[in-house]
């Protein structure tokens, strides 16, 4: 049993040690260690490339060519301390403030150290002859020439990384902003389409009431239809979007209940492809227009009237219209409670994408029509 706990810790920490590691030299990735690589070989070749003719017309290009490659792997070399020590002292150490900026530095002057004497040791272990360079000129002239490149590209990066910062901060920002945007608008969505429901059920309630008062008979049919109407319509009215489908049919079920209350005055069509029914659509608005048709538009007629519920594609909109043969409407008057509370959903949801128009007809009544973006460029046309 000790066995395998000791085994377990030294698993665990063997884990942590590699996530320390993983944190130490995030950020060090291929593309920054190919860049690094690119400078480097481009500081290499600038050194000597005067005595790239020379070398040409001598027949001593295959020495030039070796010497690049030999002054490239020095430098590189040097840069593997220098970037894995100013990385882990980035990540691991303080991160803002005088702090940081004191830790930096001594990275930077510790790694450069480092790698010079890396560079000179594999020098003389190779026996280059290079290695025979005095220690202190290394020292004196060669650590303070890498110790400066190393903290202006040090400088350059925290630069880099303070931008990189205040761009995913502001990115933060506007997800956070966009998110409590579509809060808020979907709070409000709700509130309006809350206001309709007490004013659907209120209004249909009273007519059942007054038929219940001029025949029982009609009434008790009318009150049977409400029921199947609320049975479908009751289980939607909290939903942020529906289809068309669904819609027709809340419609249809509310102009069936009305025709019981107006009998012969009331006719009704709906007509919407099939093509079209599957498209999503905000819940209530074709029935609110619907309920607004009959209420202000059939009911003071003394004959009544039809509606007429339709649905077409235009481009890349959804058309529905309800038109009645009503009364119509006084010109500028622009509807009552129902239309603002449409007009403040479609604000709410769609921006200037979709919009509610009036009209009266050439031969009486309204026509109403709900112009909504359509869903899916796919759309069966």
């Amino acid at each position: 049993m000790s066995t395998q706990l000791d085994g377990t810790r030294e698993l665990a920490g063997a884990g942590g040690g590699v996530q320390v590691c993983r944190r130490a030299l995030h950020g060090l990735t291929r593309q920054v260690i190919l860049i690094v690589a690119a400078l480097l070989f481009a500081r290499a070749a600038g050194a000597i490339v005067e005595n790239l003719v020379v070398a040409a017309h001598d027949g001593h290009l295959g020495d030039w060519f070796r010497y690049l490659f030999v002054s490239f792997a020095m430098l590189f070399l040097m840069a593997i301390p220098m970037l894995i020590g100013v990385t882990a002292t980035a990540n691991l150490g303080p991160q803002r403030g005088l702090p940081r900026f004191a830790a930096l530095a001594a990275a930077v002057v510790l790694s450069s150290l480092a790698g010079l004497l890396l560079r000179v040791a594999v020098w003389e272990w190779l026996g280059t002859g290079a290695g025979r360079i005095p220690l202190d000129v290394f020292l004196k002239y060669l650590w303070p020439r890498y110790a400066l490149l190393c903290g202006m590209l040090t400088i350059a990066s925290e630069f880099y990384r303070r931008e990189v910062a205040s761009i995913e901060a502001m990115q933060r920002a506007e997800l956070e902003k966009a998110a409590l945007e579509r809060e808020m608008t979907e709070a409000r969505l709700q509130s309006l389409q809350a206001q309709i429901e007490p004013h659907f059920l209120f209004n249909t309630l009273a007519n059942v009431r007054r038929l219940y008062d001029q025949s029982h008979d009609a009434g008790a049919r009318m009150l049977e239809n409400l029921m199947r109407y609320l049975e479908v319509a009751l289980p939607r009215m909290r939903e942020n979007t529906t289809t068309l489908e669904r819609d027709s049919e809340l419609v249809e079920a509310f102009l069936r209940v009305q025709q019981v209350r107006m009998g012969p005055r009331l006719a009704f069509s709906v007509d919407i492809p099939a093509t079209l029914r599957s498209q999503p659509v905000p819940p209530m608005m074709l029935l609110t227009l619907v309920e607004n048709a009959v209420k202000h538009g059939l009911n003071p007629s003394l004959s009544g009237g039809r509606v007429r519920v339709a649905a077409r594609r235009e481009e890349e909109q959804l058309i529905l219209s309800v038109a009645d043969t009503g009364v119509g409407f006084a010109p500028g008057s622009g509807g009552g409670t129902g239309l603002a509370n449409i007009r403040a959903r479609l604000a709410a949801q769609f921006g200037d994408r979709a919009d509610l128009g009036l009209e009266n007809n050439e031969l009486g009544g309204v026509t109403a029509t709900l112009m909504l973006p359509i869903a899916g460029g796919a759309a069966a046309r």
